[in-house]
């Protein structure tokens, strides 16, 4: 697999299997990139940045330095206030950005526990004020499939209520209508900082997703608008990603018990300054307990997402750890 990984040193780790290979990094236990060997040919599914093993100003956090397929956020929480807001969200969209956005997880470099040629275990220790004590990463390539299997083993340090995201980036292709995303969910909402006080917010089509006086079709990525997130609250079940051009797709899972929604975060070179420098183009698919990527303590409390009944937090304690499974299954349509 040639990689700009090779344009410097860092801590790396290869998984390799039958149907596949994959980078798993140290830094925030980042899987950098993976390829799937289906019947009709390889298949990369995964965003990478064009930067990716080339930054080293350590002022950008690492999930950034090293902006590939999946990692994980604990907690899930940026915010920062970002102007005008629906009146429901008025309250709790002024909340400080979160530092490190999206936790130590995305930021720090965590130590590898174990590694062999199928899996990589790595683990991270948390500050003593966290609630959360350590966390544990596995990465599996699944026997006998194109997949891989994730968990995460969160140690608390005392009880708490804390939002917790996975962050898997798929591939954007460059025309609108070669991928199609299929997803079964309760209701769906615009971020409160892409909503405008008065426009509607809600919405049950993805491929009817408002934004003003008119919709978009996130079912059908990209779209001409460069930057849209949207909540999918209540999934029932997994989603999935086809590649129309590529005859292959993928399928997300994961337990929704724990995490009930997915945010679906589009950006399509819409984002200026380091490192994005407007390069990048992603498709986050990311299974959450949170109130989208707002401030923790706006998703530990009261919102109008966990009003209706869908959890924004998981609960920690120290006496039995929480583990988060979640796995990607590659699959080709011919």
């Amino acid at each position: 697999m040639q990689s700009a990984l090779q344009d410097r040193t860092i801590a790396s780790h290869r998984l390799t299997w039958p149907y596949g290979e994959a980078t798993v990094l140290a830094t925030a236990a980042m899987l950098a990139e993976c390829r799937f060997d289906l019947p009709n040919g390889p298949f990369s599914p995964f965003a990478r940045a064009p930067w990716m093993g080339k930054v080293d100003d350590r002022s950008i956090i690492g999930h950034l330095r090293e902006l590939g397929g999946d990692f994980v956020c604990v907690p899930f929480g940026a915010g920062g206030h970002k102007g005008q807001a629906p009146e429901e969200w008025t309250d709790l969209t002024d909340q400080p950005a979160s530092r490190p956005i999206h936790g130590p997880a995305g930021d720090e470099d965590w130590t590898v526990i174990e590694a062999n040629p199928g899996n990589i275990t790595l683990a991270l220790d948390y500050p003593e004020h966290s609630p959360v004590k350590r966390l544990e990463r596995v990465i599996s390539a699944r026997e006998g499939a194109p997949a891989l299997d994730f968990s995460l083993i969160i140690h608390a340090r005392r009880p708490a209520a804390i939002s917790v995201g996975l962050h898997p980036i798929m591939r954007l292709p460059e025309r609108s209508g070669t991928l199609e995303l299929l997803a079964d969910f309760a209701f769906g909402l615009t971020h409160p900082f892409q909503t405008a006080p008065g426009q509607n917010q809600e919405f049950s089509d993805l491929a009817r997703v408002p934004q003003g006086d008119h919709t978009v079709d996130l079912a059908h990525p990209p779209i001409s608008q460069p930057n849209l997130n949207v909540q999918l609250c209540g999934m029932r079940g997994p989603v999935t990603a086809i590649y129309r051009d590529e005859s292959a797709g993928i399928v997300l899972d994961w337990d929704r018990s724990l995490l009930p929604s997915l945010q679906i975060w589009h950006t399509d070179r819409g984002i200026d300054g380091p490192p994005w420098h407007g390069q990048y183009r992603g498709l986050g698919l990311e299974p959450i307990a949170a109130a989208f990527d707002l401030n923790d303590a706006v998703s530990t409390g009261a919102n109008p997402i966990n009003a209706r009944g869908i959890a924004t937090a998981i609960h920690i304690d120290p006496a039995a750890p929480v583990t988060i499974r979640h796995s990607i299954t590659a699959f080709s349509t011919i």
